[in-house]
């Protein structure tokens, strides 16, 4: 069996809709001859590209042609390169309704590189963050610690940490509470204030 219809066999047993990279089959040819063949690929339809070295089979359904979301296709991208993503600030503190901002363009953290990355018709916006700010993505004190972050230490008081735990379930806030001293003094002096007013009012 030739190396393209090597190739074209692993892409068929791939999911649909899921995006794969060019370097996910490097096993299977050299670089220069995988590149060929997802061009001739892409071009005959069989496959998409999403953004550079990245690529999905379109899924066919009765509303359409479904792709990855550019999350998804991100994530596949930060797989391949080995670095770790999580949400950006000020998406954090949307989510945890500390600010009522939306933002208008798709921004995360990287452990990895700022850059920005084409998906198809959008852009993705990678913004390097210092691993001391970067704790515990992609988890619910992740997005807390980095929602106070963005915030900073004169905008984030007790009501903020009120405001988090009314938006939380009990046990993840007790998780935040749990990486109190991976926090920086001022803002686990934040908590323990808390801390002191609910007692006093209790």
């Amino acid at each position: 069996m030739s190396i393209t219809k090597n190739i074209k066999t692993h892409i068929k047993k791939l999911p649909a809709a899921k995006p794969f990279t060019s370097a996910s089959l490097h096993h299977m040819a050299s670089a220069d001859t995988i590149r060929k063949v997802l061009g001739r690929l892409a071009n005959a339809g069989e496959i998409e590209r999403l953004s550079r070295g990245v690529f999905a089979k379109p899924k066919q359904t009765r509303f359409g042609t479904t792709l990855p979301s550019a999350q998804e296709t991100i994530k596949a991208i930060a797989q391949s390169t080995g670095e770790t993503l999580a949400a950006h600030g000020a998406e954090a503190a949307r989510r945890l309704h500390l600010s009522t901002q939306v933002p208008l363009q798709l921004v995360l953290y990287t452990s990895g590189k700022s850059r920005k990355i084409k998906i198809r018709n959008r852009t993705v916006t990678l913004q390097h963050i210092s691993p001391r700010k970067m704790i515990a993505p992609n988890t619910t004190p992740g997005l807390v610690i980095s929602a106070l972050w963005y915030l900073g230490q004169q905008h984030v008081t007790t009501h903020s940490i009120q405001t988090i735990e009314k938006n939380l379930e009990q046990k993840e806030f007790k998780k935040v509470l749990s990486y109190i001293e991976n926090m920086p003094a001022w803002m686990a002096n934040c908590f323990y204030q808390y801390n002191q007013e609910k007692q006093k009012a209790s």
